[in-house]
């Protein structure tokens, strides 16, 4: 068989397609696709159409002038690519989101329902400086009255000034934090030149530093007592 007239053709191959040839092979691949596809732009989340009328596919940033082009680049490697990648992110951004709300679900304190109650103002309250009479510790003595408490016993706290920012100088103020519903938090402001005399382990009494809640009274006591400066301290801080 003569081969002279296929111009790059190899035996037992046909000759190399011109271009009518391509077009008419075009003309019926597209034909074929349009026969088995129907594009539908509204439920297609990738291509919309552009303010110049063209086809836009979003996952590929590419531009189809027509249906047919675009249906043609559905089948193409580039889109099953694209397909593949975008299939794998969302699989792993699904399984992070599942961890997130795992993690969220066990440590949040969403989880935990605020408390809320009509506040019937400040309690009465005391404030007296106090001295021992055997250690000459001076100290404070805190007596507070809640008539109307429905909770077990208030509850206090020693917070800095990084907690509560209200004071102009935080390294000479503490404050002592009270609270009892239905009543509205109380907060004393101390000096904060002089370490407070209290336990080692917290939650603990001594003689220097206890409370006590009367619950026939209604009345909370607090007492704490400066811990004295020795010798060698008085030396060091002149």
């Amino acid at each position: 068989m003569d081969y002279s007239g296929r111009v790059n053709s190899k035996k037992g191959a046909g000759g190399v397609a011109g271009a009518e040839e391509t077009n008419v092979h075009t003309r019926q691949r597209i034909k074929e696709l349009l026969a088995t596809q129907v594009l539908d732009l509204d439920n297609d989340p990738y291509v919309f159409r552009n303010h110049l009328g063209l086809l836009e596919c979003r996952l590929c940033l590419t531009t189809h002038v027509s249906e047919s082009s675009y249906i043609s680049h559905l089948g193409g490697k580039k889109h099953r690519m694209g397909l593949e990648k975008r299939r794998a992110l969302d699989e792993k951004y699904s399984q992070n989101r599942s961890l997130n709300t795992k993690i969220n679900s066990i440590v949040s304190i969403t989880n935990t329902a605020k408390r809320s109650w009509t506040k019937v103002g400040k309690p009465a309250y005391k404030l007296t400086k106090i001295r021992d009479p055997e250690t000459f510790q001076k100290g404070l003595l805190v007596d507070i009255k809640y008539p109307k408490i429905t909770v077990e016993e208030p509850f206090f706290r020693f917070m800095s000034y990084y907690e509560l920012s209200e004071a102009t100088d935080p390294s000479n103020l503490q404050y002592l934090v009270i609270s009892a519903e239905p009543y509205e938090n109380i907060c004393f402001i101390i000096p904060n030149d002089k370490e407070i005399d209290k336990p080692v382990e917290q939650g603990e009494m001594s003689k220097s530093y206890w409370w006590f809640w009367d619950s026939d009274a209604k009345q909370f006591f607090l007492q704490f007592l400066y811990r004295e400066i020795g010798e060698g301290d008085k030396e060091q801080n002149k």
